[in-house]
């Protein structure tokens, strides 16, 4: 993986309705690919990047920080722009809400669209 832009521009093409929080799933839909995905996201951006992973203390929303920079590649399912100044440093909990399982999946699908784009 060369970038983040890189990586978000592979994202909008591979996520899934299953790569969702599964609560909400069945909002999930094309035209707002970002939605429900922020934990298996920021997992993801940590797996390739490293940093750091917050949760945003008003919404349940995770995004990545890494040098001091916010990092954030689920941002547009938000109607309003977020303040990321009022969150805290937190890891997601892989055995809540399928998490393990969205995260391998979407790295998954990630590394797929990877190979096919080689070949």
């Amino acid at each position: 993986m060369k970038s983040i832009e890189e990586l978000e521009s592979i994202l909008d093409k591979v996520y899934r309705k299953e790569t969702a929080h599964p609560d909400w799933q069945e909002k999930w839909n094309k035209n707002n690919p970002t939605y429900g995905q922020c934990v298996p996201t920021a997992l993801l951006v940590q797996y390739y990047f490293g940093g750091d992973i917050y949760k945003h203390n008003k919404e349940n929303h995770y995004f990545n920080v890494i040098d001091g920079q916010v990092m954030d590649l689920t941002k547009e399912q938000f109607v309003c722009k977020l303040d990321y100044s009022n969150s805290h440093q937190k890891q997601p909990d892989l055995t809540k809400s399928q998490t393990q399982e969205r995260f391998d999946l979407l790295k998954n699908l990630v590394e797929e669209y990877l190979n096919k784009k080689q070949n």
